[in-house]
Order: C-alpha cells, then sequence, then structure tokens
C-alpha cells in the first residue's frame, strides 16, 4: 500500500518536489555514513583477513616445521623398527640358546639326581664300613685289654727269668768255688807243702768263700722262687687267665655288636 502511495520523482511539483530531494538527501547522507561505516568495517576485515593470513603463514611454517619433525621422527621410528628386528632376531637367537641351555641342565640335573643315588649307596657303604671298623675298634680294645692283663702275667714271668737267671749265676759261683777248691787240692798234692802252698790255701780259702756267699743267696733266691711260682702257677692256670681275660675285656667293653 505504501508502495502505491509514492509518487515518481518526475511527477513532483513544487514543495513536494522540495521535500522529496530533501528525502533523497538525506537518505544519501545516510547510506554515505553506511557506506563509509562499511568501508571502515571492509577495512578492519581486511586487516583481520591481513592478521589472519599471517597467522595462516605462521602456521604453514609450523606445519611445515612439524613436517619435517614428523619426517626425522619417521626416520627415527624406521630406525628403531630395524633395531627391534634386529632385537627380534637376538632375542630369538638367545631363545635358541636358552633352549639348548635348558636341555643341557636337564641333562646336568639326571647326572646330578644318578650322583645323588650313587652318593646315597656309597654313603651307606661308608656307614656300613663305619660300624664294621667300630665293631673292629671295639674287638681291639677288648684284646687290648687282654693284651695288657697277658703282660701283667709275662711282666711277672721275666721276673722269674730273672729269678732263675740269678740264681744261675749264684750256681755258676759255687762251681767257681768248687773248682778253686778242687785246684788248690790238686796243687797241695802235687807239690806239697812248701812255699807254693800259700798259693794252694788261697785257692781253697777262696774257693769256700765263694761257696759259702753262693750258697747263702741261692738259698735266699731258692725261698723267692718258690713262692714266685706258687703265684705264678696260680695266675697261669688256665681258669685264672681265662678270668682275667674275661674281666679285662668287659673292663674294655665299649659298645654291643
Amino acid at each position: 500500500m505504501e508502495k502505491d502511495k509514492i509518487k515518481p520523482i518526475s511527477k513532483l511539483r513544487g514543495k513536494e518536489l522540495i521535500q522529496a530531494m530533501e528525502e533523497w538527501a538525506e537518505r544519501r547522507e545516510a547510506l554515505a555514513e553506511d557506506r563509509t561505516k562499511l568501508s571502515q568495517m571492509r577495512t578492519s576485515l581486511a586487516e583481520e583477513r591481513t592478521a589472519l593470513a599471517h597467522n595462516r603463514t605462521d602456521m604453514a611454517e609450523s606445519r611445515t616445521t612439524l613436517s619435517h619433525t614428523r619426517t626425522n621422527l619417521a626416520e627415527d621410528r624406521t630406525r628403531l623398527a630395524q633395531q627391534r628386528s634386529e632385537l627380534s632376531d637376538r632375542r630369538t637367537s638367545l631363545a635358541d640358546d636358552r633352549t639348548n641351555l635348558a636341555g643341557e641342565r636337564t641333562t646336568l640335573a639326571n647326572k646330578r639326581t644318578e650322583l645323588a643315588e650313587r652318593r646315597s649307596q656309597l654313603s651307606q657303604k661308608r656307614t656300613d664300613w663305619a660300624e664294621m671298623r667300630n665293631k673292629l675298634a671295639e674287638i681291639r680294645t677288648r684284646m687290648s685289654g687282654g693284651r695288657t692283663s697277658l703282660a701283667q702275667s709275662r711282666t711277672n714271668l721275666a721276673q722269674y727269668r730273672t729269678i732263675l737267671a740269678k740264681q744261675r749265676t749264684e750256681l755258676a759261683y759255687l762251681r767257681t768255688g768248687a773248682a778253686l777248691i778242687a785246684l788248690g787240692s790238686v796243687f797241695s798234692r802235687l807239690f806239697g807243702l812248701g812255699y807254693w802252698s800259700i798259693v794252694d790255701f788261697a785257692f781253697i780259702a777262696g774257693g769256700l768263700a765263694s761257696i759259702g756267699v753262693a750258697a747263702t743267696l741261692f738259698f735266699k733266691s731258692y725261698r723267692i722262687e718258690r713262692k714266685m711260682l706258687k703265684t705264678l702257677e696260680v695266675e697261669l692256670a688256665y681258669e685264672a687267665i681265662e678270668k682275667r681275660l674275661a674281666d679285662a675285656m668287659q673292663a674294655h667293653r665299649f659298645g654291643a655288636f
């Protein structure tokens, strides 16, 4: 409706034309102001676009830097992948070595088990030998006690033999005295009485003295020998020896069979 009321400028006349021109001028001023604002806005937009362009350039440079960095990282990744492959191959080799070592360890474990069983057998044998050794030591100790008892009897026999040797020496003195008396008697009969008769009497006197001393010592030794013989007869009797050996072995007994 309003469009229908507006008249074209060519049909206006007088005041209506002037008023229309004034309105048109006001509108043009408003439009000029709007155009100025639009120009300012366009300038601001241009500046912002320029700033965005700079930012885009910076971002492009950053992207380029990131691209180089990514390229370097890709190269490093490739190198690490190669190293990983090498390490994987080495790990496989080490796994094979570990498998071989495990097989050897199993073999050694079996040998160790066999050696342990053999050690147990040897330990049992050693125990048996130790028991036998203890038994033999006990027998030896008990026989040592019997030997000590027999050694005492031997000592008594040695003393008896010493007495007999002493008696033999005393009998030798008697025999020597008898020989001196016989020699003095022979010389006195051969040469008669004279200066040499002193020697004959000396032989006879020495023989008598020897016979007297030897007889005295012999009878004393004979009494000692009789006492010792009775003692030895008691000590060396079969029953006495058996009892003494049994007592000695029992005294030295330290274990049971």
